[in-house]
């Protein structure tokens, strides 16, 4: 569930994902997601933070 202005991680592992920001909904979210540090490669387990392509939105990942 997402709750205020995070995605919840479970919604990003099954790749239906929602920018909380401008509301429409990311295509391959992981493929937009985001890891503060060096990891390779960035997964649905891993990633701190989705960008949303629609509008350049950073929403944080919470479990």
């Amino acid at each position: 569930m997402t709750t205020g202005h995070s995605i919840d991680r479970d919604r990003l592992r099954a790749g239906v994902v929602e920018c909380p920001l401008c509301e429409r909904q990311i295509p391959e979210p992981v493929a937009h997601a985001v890891v503060y540090g060096a990891v390779d490669p960035v997964t649905a387990d891993n990633a701190e933070a989705v960008e949303c392509p629609v509008c350049d939105g950073v929403t944080f990942v919470a479990d």
